[in-house]
């Protein structure tokens, strides 16, 4: 083992060593970027690279759009292929974005005012009307899709609105397309970049616009699904405590934050705070819990399952769920077939090797990993 290896082990371990011993061995697959839209089409693709537009520097533009049918079709036949020790099935938690911008309102108000439509409103406007939701729900009573909450938008509204109104013509020409993720615009820090985190703001005026992005965004889920979410993973882990309040008060009592959590502050600068496992669940309060896993097959700097597998050992070693972070990303094809082929031959790769290594594994729900979780202060 090389000395980079051996440090890598021991931080695996450090992190996973604070926090409760949970008996059995868990594994949750949370997957963000549901429901909102990042690049709506290849020919929109082609028309902003004509012109010009700075799309080009993250995978995320070029691979990520609107999940399809075939997409889920997909997934969920690869989430069933394995089964845990219980007998159920792999499941996946993706954390949805319930509403995007309403591009041609926005820009008929000349850009002074935001607008917003639910999500399936969006997969109906770009063609995705087969019946998608109802695989949604298919997928959600067979209990292997259970959605979570990532916030009413993927989008830093109020400075995109801004730099819109300032005339900025590369986030106009994108905005006619439905594109909002345009890099190196003048003014905006570079982990606000491409506008994708939700909670970036500039001033405290700002704060009572997420404050009620929050609430309308918690109702927005409970409407499309039915129940209140049981975690709220806010986009790019960009998240500041004066918001703990409001997202309590809507019912929803975890939010999932980073080791390092960015807070952004009023000129734009982040400050960091450490977390570790899991603090101790208190009643009554916002709980915080981490994700100590990662799988990102599709990412450049994927080389093969290991590293996953490394972290899950880490977690069960010190009897802890293995909690994995992945995106939608992964598991699409819309702008490429190739790359939802590559990601779901990997995951289910992982899943397999997963039951091969633990057969005493079971797959769990991010509300019903929680839920043990919380069974465990009582």
């Amino acid at each position: 083992m090389s000395i980079a290896d051996l440090k890598y082990s021991i931080i695996l371990n450090l992190k996973n060593i604070p926090g409760p011993v949970v008996k059995k061995k868990i594994v949750v697959i949370e997957c963000d970027d549901y429901g909102g839209i990042r690049m709506p089409s290849l020919e929109a693709m082609k028309q902003m690279r004509s012109a010009g537009v700075s799309i080009d520097g993250s995978r995320y533009n070029l691979l990520d759009t609107l999940e399809d049918k075939d997409d889920l079709t997909a997934l969920f036949e690869t989430l069933q292929i394995v089964k845990g020790t219980d007998g159920n099935a792999a499941v996946m938690s993706p954390f949805v974005n319930v509403a995007n911008p309403d591009f041609e309102k926005i820009k008929a108000n000349g850009y002074k005012e935001y607008f917003y439509e639910p999500f399936p409103k969006t997969l109906q406007k770009y063609g995705h009307n087969d019946g998608i939701m109802s695989l949604w729900k298919q997928g959600i009573e067979a209990g292997i899709f259970t959605p979570e909450f990532h916030g009413r938008e993927h989008v830093s509204v109020q400075p995109w609105l801004e730099k819109l109104q300032e005339g900025n013509p590369q986030l106009q020409f994108a905005a006619s397309y439905g594109f909002v993720a345009v890099a190196n615009i003048k003014g905006i820090p570079a982990y606000a970049q491409e506008f994708r985190p939700e909670f970036f703001f500039t001033n405290d005026k700002q704060k009572a616009f997420l404050h009620n992005s929050i609430t309308e965004g918690v109702k927005l889920f409970e409407q499309l699904f039915g129940y209140t979410a049981s975690a709220f993973m806010p986009s790019n882990s960009v998240f500041h405590p004066d918001f703990e309040e409001t997202v309590l008060q809507t019912g929803i009592p975890f939010l999932v934050v980073a080791h390092k959590n960015p807070t952004p502050g009023v000129n734009g600068e982040l400050t960091f705070t450490n977390f570790t496992f899991r603090q101790k669940i208190q009643k009554g309060k916002l709980n915080y819990y981490i994700r100590n896993c990662a799988f990102e097959p599709t990412d450049n700097g994927y080389h093969s399952i290991n590293g996953t597998m490394k972290q899950i050992a880490a977690a069960f070693r010190w009897n802890k769920p293995a909690i994995i972070s992945t995106h939608r990303v992964n598991f699409v094809g819309g702008l490429n077939k190739e790359n939802r082929d590559k990601g779901l031959k990997e995951l289910e790769k992982l899943l397999k090797a997963i039951i091969q290594r633990w057969p005493d594994v079971e797959f769990k729900s991010t509300a019903n990993m929680l839920k043990e979780l919380k069974n465990l202060d009582e």
